[in-house]
């Protein structure tokens, strides 16, 4: 500390200087931080009146509800657009597969819209998610129904597998949209979509397609996961979404 020239004590103009050195009222520095908070404030509500900026500003238990519908509303036209399989195929394991699909595509759709101020999940439990979302697909296949020794050889062929992987593609499309129109930047998010997609293929294809055979399921089904998570997955490494 600095003393007076008799070294008695403080030197008394010590507090004065001190005082100059400190920053005056800055009344501009407030206009600047209110000019700041205007101009952030203006890019969000820029922002919010975008369809994305939208649906991505609704609350987390709203996005999810919006995938629900979205998945919902396939089913129902599902239901009343395309024959259910027969009751004989209604056995057990198929109530099974459709549980299993059901549930997988519940915990996909929470990953991908969990807020994101809740802590970044391990990338090990996003790859056993879709790991397991495209295992089951590919498992479905060899564990076969009623419905699969009522099947004949045209109804494996080639151009049926063809039709179920198209239709089922089809049928993805909605759900991995919707989903990437909810989420809100979490990592890996259009991975996590992509096996959701693919699962929400299986399942309507597993409630309406009465081939159950082998070939059929893993060329015409499951092939659904597997592209929608290697073609639309694996590109946003590539290709980040904006």
């Amino acid at each position: 500390m600095t003393r007076s020239s008799d070294g008695a004590g403080p030197d008394p103009g010590l507090g004065d200087r001190l005082r100059e050195l400190d920053p005056a009222e800055q009344p501009a520095n407030g206009e600047l931080i209110d000019r700041m908070f205007a101009n952030v404030k203006g890019q969000c509500d820029k922002s919010d009146k975008t369809i994305v900026g939208f649906f991505r500003s609704r609350s987390t238990t709203v996005r999810r509800l919006i995938v629900l519908a979205v998945f919902a509303i396939l089913g129902v036209a599902g239901w009343y657009n395309l024959a259910l399989v027969d009751e004989s195929v209604r056995d057990p394991q198929w109530i099974a597969t459709l549980v299993v699909f059901f549930v997988l595509l519940i915990v996909a759709m929470m990953m991908v819209t969990r807020p994101v101020h809740w802590p970044e999940l391990p990338r090990w439990q996003i790859a056993c998610l879709v790991g397991v979302a495209v295992g089951a697909t590919v498992l479905a296949a060899f564990w076969p129904g009623a419905g699969a020794y009522a099947a004949t050889h045209e109804h494996g062929s080639g151009m049926m597998a063809g039709a179920c992987m198209g239709f089922g593609l089809l049928l993805g499309v909605p759900v991995y949209a919707s989903l990437r129109l909810v989420d809100r930047g979490n990592a890996f998010g259009s991975l996590v979509a992509a096996a959701a997609a693919g699962l929400a293929g299986n399942f309507v294809l597993k409630a309406h397609c009465a081939i159950d055979t082998t070939g059929h399921v893993l060329l015409g089904h499951a092939s659904v996961a597997v592209l929608f998570v290697l073609g639309l997955g694996l590109v946003h490494r590539w290709i980040p979404s904006k």
